[in-house]
């Protein structure tokens, strides 16, 4: 790992923790050694104490007090949250692009064009969920609001650490995700934010069952 620079020292360690949650050199339920990361990171115990206690705050990191701070361990619970969360918040989000015209996000709504199902590909899979991943998060950035942006944007990290594959097969979503898309470019807005509300519900309800 290369070590880090002075320039913005904070941000810097807060982001390369970050990416070691992200890439899996930490693993939820490590305990996390400040003087071992200092070194690995090429800083002092200062900055990373900083990113540390914004992890804190940000729910990425458990301090168990006398024990120690340990990376979280997300439930499928806590999952369900951040899927009940995200429905409505992004519903919400979807309605203001639409509200906007769809202009706003019509290059969004041509993300799914190349896929049918059924779909068996794993590469096609894969392809189809970093589109999946776009999309949702696109919704967000595009309705203009920067406080439901900052809101979700610790969700969306956790999602994508803690859940790398998909929930629901494409066979399953695919057709969700365009009755989304066909609704807003109807300039529908109360039934997509619907939709998009039963498509995370369905994924909330899949997590009961695992």
């Amino acid at each position: 790992m290369i070590p880090v620079k002075k320039s913005s020292l904070k941000d810097l360690v807060y982001q390369q923790i970050k990416l070691m949650i992200s890439n899996k050199d930490l693993l939820p339920g490590d305990k996390v050694n400040r003087k071992q990361l200092a070194q690995l990171l090429g800083v002092s115990q200062t900055p990373v104490q900083d990113a540390i206690v914004r992890l804190i705050q940000e729910g990425l990191f458990e301090d168990k007090k006398s024990n120690g701070i340990y990376v979280r361990v997300f439930t499928n619970k806590d999952m369900q949250d951040i899927f009940a969360l995200r429905a409505g918040i992004e519903g919400i989000a979807l309605r203001l692009c639409i509200s906007k015209g769809c202009e706003e996000i019509e290059d969004l709504f041509k993300l799914f064009d190349s896929f049918t199902v059924p779909m068996t590909d794993s590469e096609e899979i894969a392809r189809y969920q970093k589109i999946d991943r776009m999309f949702h998060e696109q919704i967000i950035t595009r309705s203009g609001n920067e406080l439901m942006k900052n809101f979700v944007k610790d969700f969306s990290f956790i999602l994508r650490c803690y859940h790398k594959g998909l929930l629901r097969h494409p066979n399953e979503t695919l057709p969700e995700h365009l009755a989304i898309i066909q609704a807003a470019r109807e300039k529908n807005p109360e039934k997509a934010q619907n939709l998009l509300i039963a498509h995370h519900m369905a994924s909330y309800e899949r997590l009961s069952d695992l």
